[in-house]
């Protein structure tokens, strides 16, 4: 059963409904049977053996980003949109574990006991994982959408610079409103004639979900339009117009106050290549791992019925779009340690220092080595600097005159 992504509510109906047979027995009342039982063992190998041991990993190297960029003034200012992500996909991450692969494994195990435990966690899990995820998305959008700007230097940089903070907290407010009511549209239902079987508990929309209009307008055209389709599209076309200008122009406009310094101006110039190398890689990955969500929202649209004519495919589908979420989470960290050689080295420092925790004088050269490179890359999130001092050194298009900055470029995101 898919709950982490965006077809949840439609197939939750179908596995999650009240026993029938209400004249017959209590074996009748009470039966439970697992959805395509000859899939479960690849399920269990796919979701609770390979999906968990992805998910583990994708925590722990998120845990470790958010720690190095929320311990760093540097890196809360310059590195807003990176922060978050890093903290929602600790949570994107944690909720796989607990949501998909617990409940594959009960179903193997046919254990009452992880079911009865399973359900007393999941709706506010559900809710904060569906929160997280679409929060991030809308993150990616904005710190793409920045560097859209900075690329083909547009006069929106600036404003979308100086209002990164509040462009963040409209972000997380999105995920907040188009999400936060997965709380309250679920309820669960005990049967007391079940008591320590398989479907003791089970769980049904709520009465106001399809007798009002909120099931239309809010689920269907709201939620699919704007969680779903908008940011996947504008984040295609965004890195459409990235792509395309550094493959038709070999330079781009840099902006700076470089004091006739020609190694600060190279300095300048590689990290507005890495951090636009980075933006790209990670909304290419978020592209790549929401194509089947996508399709398959298209698909329920035109045939509520697609997960009964064609079971065994959109069980595995389902399962691929919540395992692709999670691998996205994890390809972060590789990402930033590909396109960042100075985040790079920063984390690698981090986590020598980490690994040598008793030696004072091995931490204390560590220390020394991190403030260093933070001095070396101040440089890169200065305030603003008078337009006279700005220094155009090359223009991104020769047909267009370029505009000075009065802010630098973001070190990574």
């Amino acid at each position: 059963m898919d709950l982490l992504n965006a077809t949840m509510a439609s197939t939750i109906g179908d596995t999650s409904i009240e026993p029938s047979s209400v004249n017959g027995t209590v074996e009748d009342y009470c039966h439970y049977e697992v959805m395509q039982q000859h899939m479960l063992v690849m399920r269990f190998w796919m979701v609770s053996v390979f999906g968990s041991s992805i998910s583990f990993i994708s925590m722990v190297e998120n845990i470790f980003l958010f720690l190095l960029f929320v311990t760093s003034r540097r890196h809360r200012r310059e590195n807003l949109f990176m922060m978050l992500l890093a903290f929602f996909d600790i949570f994107v991450s944690m909720a796989y574990i607990m949501l998909m692969s617990v409940n594959v494994l009960s179903d193997v195990l046919m254990s009452p006991l992880l079911v009865s435990i399973w359900y007393t966690y999941m709706i506010p899990i559900l809710t904060i994982s569906h929160i997280a995820m679409t929060s991030s998305s809308f993150l990616i959008v904005a710190a793409s959408f920045e560097r859209y700007c900075a690329t083909l230097n547009t006069p929106y940089l600036r404003f979308a610079q100086r209002n990164r903070k509040f462009i963040a907290l409209c972000a997380v407010f999105l995920g907040v409103i188009s999400k936060g009511t997965i709380s309250i549209e679920f309820e669960l239902v005990n049967h007391e004639q079940c008591v320590g079987k398989m479907m003791a508990t089970t769980m049904k929309f709520r009465p106001f979900v399809f007798d009002t209009h909120y099931n239309y307008l809010f689920r269907f055209w709201y939620r699919h339009f704007v969680t779903v389709f908008a940011p996947f599209f504008i984040l295609l076309y965004l890195n459409i117009r990235i792509v395309r200008a550094l493959t038709t122009y070999t330079t781009a406009t840099v902006c700076l106050v470089t004091n006739g310094n020609s190694e600060d101006l190279q300095k300048r110039k590689a990290s507005a290549r890495a951090a636009t190398r980075t933006l790209v890689m990670v909304g290419c990955c978020y592209i790549f791992s929401n194509i089947i969500n996508v399709i398959l929202t298209s698909l329920e649209q035109t045939n509520n019925e697609l997960g009964i004519d064609y079971p065994d495919l959109y069980i595995v589908l389902i399962d691929l779009v919540s395992l692709l979420t999670t691998m996205a989470c994890a390809a972060r960290l590789p990402i930033y340690l590909y396109c960042q050689p100075v985040l790079r080295r920063e984390i690698f420092m981090h986590f020598k220092r980490l690994c040598a925790p008793c030696n004072p004088s091995t931490s204390e050269k560590l220390g020394e080595r991190l403030k260093s490179m933070e001095t070396d890359t101040s440089f890169l999130s200065k305030g603003d600097v008078k337009p006279s001092e700005g220094i155009p050194t090359t223009t991104f298009n020769e047909m267009k005159p370029p505009s000075c900055l009065h802010s630098p470029y973001e070190t990574l995101l």
